[in-house]
């Protein structure tokens, strides 16, 4: 009998450890870098229109595609208190064009702040561009 109790007690001590950890918010840390630029905040940027909006902007470079050059550009930049974009640049290059309509939809953004403690923050973002045939 005495197994039996102390399988009871670690059932319950379990459901009280799963209960209580699902009632604890987690909180998101947030980081900046050596020039004060949040990485991660409380409330990340946001594009407005979501990812919809960048597909139906991002075009095919034509010497890409004759080329048939497919694959990944990396543009990294910073979103202002305002929600303005500045220090585009990419970080993962591809060529053929790719690089510079990737660039050419991340100017044409519109993005909400990133929030930190309620205040708008500069936020440093990287967006991933998939181009593919």
């Amino acid at each position: 009998m005495p197994d039996v109790n102390r399988i009871d007690v670690i059932k319950t001590f379990f459901f009280f450890l799963v209960f209580i950890t699902s009632l604890i918010k987690p909180q998101q840390r947030s980081f900046k870098d050596d020039k004060g630029i949040y990485l991660a905040c409380e409330k990340m940027p946001e594009i407005k229109g979501g990812l919809k909006t960048i597909a139906s902007m991002l075009k095919y470079p034509p010497k890409a595609r004759k080329e048939k050059v497919q694959g990944m550009v990396y543009v990294q930049f910073v979103v202002d208190e305002k929600g303005k974009i500045s220090a585009e640049k990419v970080i993962r290059s591809l060529g053929a064009g790719c690089d510079e309509e990737a660039l050419r939809v991340v100017s044409k953004l519109k993005i909400k702040p990133g929030y930190e403690k309620g205040n708008p923050v500069k936020v440093k973002m990287t967006l991933p561009f998939r181009f593919k045939l």
